[in-house]
């Protein structure tokens, strides 16, 4: 995110990069796989097992809008101007 004072404005642009542990003793690896622009990424992760309501159980869950959503309403509310940048600079 880059600040724009003179603009009231706020430029926002993500990156995404895939990540993999490899090995017998595990290393950091970077995939060939990355993106730049306006990324949103959902992943969940559920057990077999169901909960008392019968649903299964969900044991990770990641949204990125669950980061950007409260930020960008605080950017709004504050009267500014939120601008998603697909590429180039900030």
């Amino acid at each position: 995110m880059r600040l724009v004072p003179e603009k009231n404005e706020v430029r926002s642009l993500d990156q995404q990069f895939e990540v993999d542990w490899v090995g017998d003793t595990p290393r950091l690896a970077v995939a060939a796989e990355a993106q730049r622009g306006q990324v949103r990424t959902v992943s969940k992760q559920r057990t077999l097992s169901r909960n008392e309501e019968g649903n299964r159980e969900e044991t990770f869950s990641f949204d990125s809008n669950d980061l950007k959503d409260p930020l960008q309403s605080v950017v709004l509310k504050s009267g500014w101007i939120w601008r998603g940048v697909i590429s180039g600079k900030l």
